[in-house]
């Protein structure tokens, strides 16, 4: 048996000739997601997008419904809570969604999550259109929360599945550049609609119609991704193959783990008990099963006291906070004096995130893709995880600049086009470092990808929700200019610790890939 590839995440990736490889190897098998046609493999894409921009819209369209929110709850029915909780709690369901939604999918499959969330949400939008309380209202904004906690988690996982390696930070980027792009669209659209209506539950209304068709496309459009590749012979010899990029080569099946596998089964005869289970939830790729649902907590305490996803988290957390902070702040500080925006206005303001989520993708896709090419060819055709770490660079700087510009164009009431411009250039820093911090943890500990996104995730968006219920207080006392400041600080030093980490990274991962295999 002869091991090559990557037993600490490096992977062969540039030939001497120059060619990009194509890993892992797809199978043979009509399953397999590598091996679908590309307008397959785009429609999956398609779904998931589409599910991704209605749920931000949901997520993010009641900052801009809470003036009207105003004449519908009074301060006194809705003690001790603040009424801004409608639109943050979402970033909490968000954490608790990914703790959620990861070890279900990698137990029962990626297609049966999504079914769940897609139903999920039409139920929570159906309930916040009707509610008539405040609190019934705030558990609608929950399982609205919740459902959408699909997105940054197991839909990260279904691209992966999706993707060859060299592909996958121009698919991650393009993933989430062009959903908060039209989802940033949709919430253009939001004040025109709930003013053609006369009422904030045009909103939820509005959108249960997409919610509702969300669902017979998860169950006709989106087939299970989650693929376990089997040994298969080759040359004379057997493959096993991760993907991760690892390939073991046996000399005989015999020594082959598990033997030789079964060969594909034909496809079934026309049954209805077939066809349903097909459309619902049998998958037809084997997943994890339970006993990956066992091991899912062991992960989890790795990746939790791994000080390199934990430096990922903190930084998502204050790059990722300081946007929704600055969502919530600048429609507030534009409808008031001196700038007066109407309702509409504040809705046109919307494209400025749009703008600078477009401008995400050159500064995270086709940079990252370009870096990792050349950093690989100089290294003898090796991948590295740290070959990702330049791509930390911009978004860093740029979250750090914004939001200290941001504050003190606020405080010194600058003229509205420049807070504008610091609102998009934040948004183009927080698209570009969460495509980033994705795929940097994925592929430097791809055997446990799924819990480092929960880890980023569930951690980040938990401490960005303490973050958004503590910064009124926090800018009561210092002043949005000073807050904003300290904001955009915080978030330069945290990123200083990539300079550490892409000297003392690799042998650190070494060091817990050990552990690891000993344990």
């Amino acid at each position: 048996m002869r091991e090559y590839g990557a037993a600490q995440s490096s992977v062969y990736l540039i030939t001497s000739d120059g060619r990009t490889l194509e890993l892992p190897i797809p199978s043979r098998s009509p399953n397999d997601p590598l091996r679908w046609s590309l307008l397959k493999r785009i429609t999956v894409m398609g779904v998931i997008s589409l599910f991704t921009i209605v749920g931000l819209i949901l997520v993010q369209g009641t900052s801009l419904l809470l003036l009207a929110l105003e004449n519908e709850y009074s301060p006194e029915s809705i003690k001790p809570l603040r009424l801004d909780v409608l639109s943050s709690i979402p970033c909490l369901c968000w954490g608790i969604g990914a703790l959620t939604w990861v070890p279900l999918s990698m137990t029962i499959g990626r297609r049966p999550v999504l079914l769940l969330a897609t139903i999920m949400l039409a139920g929570g939008t159906f309930l916040a259109a009707v509610s008539q309380s405040f609190y019934l209202h705030l558990i609608a904004r929950c399982v609205q929360g919740l459902a959408g906690a699909v997105s940054p988690s197991t839909m990260i996982l279904m691209i992966i599945d999706l993707t060859f390696i060299h592909q996958r930070p121009q698919w991650i980027g393009l993933f989430w550049c062009m959903t908060t792009v039209f989802s940033d669209l949709g919430l253009a659209l939001t004040p025109s609609i709930i003013s053609a209506v006369g009422s904030w539950r045009a909103f939820y209304w509005t959108w249960l119609a997409p919610c509702v068709l969300l669902i017979p496309l998860a169950l006709f459009w989106a087939p299970e991704t989650s693929f376990e590749r089997p040994p298969m012979a080759f040359d004379g010899h057997i493959i096993s193959q991760t993907d991760t990029g690892k390939i073991t080569i046996y000399p005989t099946w015999e020594e082959v783990p598990g033997g030789k596998p079964m060969p594909d089964e034909p496809a079934p005869t026309w049954k209805t008990s077939t066809f349903l289970k097909n459309i619902t939830f049998g998958t037809q790729s084997e997943t994890g099963g339970w006993l990956a649902m066992k091991a899912f907590p062991r992960q989890i305490m790795f990746c939790a006291f791994n000080p390199l996803v934990v430096w990922v988290m903190l930084l998502n957390t204050f790059v990722f906070g300081g946007m929704v902070i600055t969502c919530q702040t600048y429609v507030m500080v534009l409808i008031s004096p001196p700038y007066n925006f109407t309702f509409n206005q504040i809705g046109l303001a919307k494209l400025s995130p749009g703008i600078g989520a477009l401008l995400a993708y050159p500064a995270s896709g086709i940079l990252t893709t370009y870096l990792i090419r050349v950093l690989a060819s100089r290294n003898r055709g090796i991948r590295e995880p740290e070959h990702y770490l330049p791509s930390f660079f911009l978004p860093i700087i740029l979250s750090s600049l914004s939001l200290a510009l941001f504050g003190i164009a606020t405080e010194r009431r600058w003229d509205w086009r420049w807070i504008l411009l610091f609102v998009g250039l934040d948004y183009l820093s927080a698209i570009a470092a969460f495509s980033t911090n994705i795929v940097w943890v994925t592929e430097s500990f791809p055997n446990f990808a799924g819990a480092a996104i929960v880890v980023v995730g569930a951690g980040s968006y938990g401490t960005s929700f303490v973050l958004s219920s503590v910064i009124a207080p926090w800018i009561q006392d210092q002043g949005l200019e000073m807050t904003y400041i300290e904001l955009g600080v915080v978030t330069l030093v945290l990123g200083f610790f990539v300079f550490p980490i892409n000297f003392w990274g690799k042998r650190y991962r070494e060091y817990i890939y050990a552990r690891w295999s000993s344990t």
